[in-house]
């Protein structure tokens, strides 16, 4: 990525939180279901579902298919995996592919500021941070502008799936209601998504205000930490220190001990061939 001349001229801290309706209503719905029906359609098979799908939904699709592909362009394969990862990334319920980068972009952004607008920060407490987070977004006073070295933006699969992310949902809706009826649709859509969302928010608040700070960004507000003992159910993105240190690298994981299951995915996927080469950062030579 590359960032185009007048973004050193806008401040990150000029924003204002304004209600995002679809966001909202997607995360209060699926939350507010799965907590009503989630008791009474209770099931191995429902729980082992709702794992499975989550898992490979947040580790093929988020970590690696968004994070570490798109948004960072961490490691080289054909179009059509990327555009595969991207569809199983939609499923999150986190939105479109191209605005998810653009938000990512718009926070990075801010967070290596010298300063910037709380909302970035996640400066508030837990329970202000998971209402405002998950149910609001921000505006700018200007509109920040962002230059690629990459044509994602380009390909008409990846925007047909900005447009229609949120209904990419119905298939899936449709396959587990003829599988299994009402318990697996509450499993394994409402109780997913909820789990994808609230996992991805609880990354981005505790990653980024405690944890282990091995190396510092120099001149930035907000820094990544490292939160190792939850990286394994994270996909490895809550070692997050590594990532804000070395964010074109595919592998968080640059600790001995640390566990990184979307570079495990990434090194599963180059057993096939399918990825061909990929970043990975080397500290001991910077």
């Amino acid at each position: 990525m590359i960032y185009s001349p007048e973004i050193k001229t806008l401040d990150p801290c000029d924003g204002k939180i304004v209600w995002a309706p679809t966001k909202s209503i997607l995360f209060i719905s699926c939350l507010t279901i799965f907590l009503v029906f989630g008791y009474s359609t209770y099931s191995t098979t429902n729980v082992l579902l709702s794992f499975f799908l989550t898992a490979i939904t947040l580790s093929f699709g988020h970590s690696v298919g968004l994070h570490r592909g798109i948004l960072h362009d961490s490691f080289s394969s054909s179009i059509y995996l990327k555009r595969i990862l991207l569809y199983i990334a939609v499923l999150t319920g986190l939105g479109g592919p191209l605005s998810l980068r653009y938000f990512h972009d718009l926070r990075d952004w801010a967070q290596r500021s010298k300063a910037c607008h709380p909302y970035f920060c996640h400066y508030d407490n837990i329970f202000q941070d998971f209402i405002i987070q998950n149910n609001f977004t921000i505006k700018m006073k200007e509109q920040q502008i962002f230059r690629y070295s990459n044509d994602y933006g380009e390909d008409k699969v990846i925007q047909f799936l900005e447009k229609t992310w949120l209904i990419q949902q119905i298939p899936i809706i449709a396959i587990l209601g003829l599988i299994g009826g009402l318990g697996t649709i509450v499993w394994g859509v409402c109780g997913r998504i909820s789990i994808c969302i609230i996992g991805n928010w609880l990354v981005s608040h505790y990653a980024h205000k405690s944890g282990d700070l091995i190396r510092v960004v120099p001149n930035a507000c907000t820094q990544g930490y490292n939160v190792p003992f939850i990286s394994l159910l994270t996909m490895g993105e809550s070692l997050h220190n590594n990532h804000h240190a070395f964010p074109e690298s595919s592998k968080f994981s640059l600790q001995k001990g640390e566990m990184d299951p979307g570079w495990w995915c990434i090194q599963f996927l180059s057993l096939f061939g399918w990825i061909k080469s990929a970043n990975v950062a080397e500290p001991e030579r910077t």
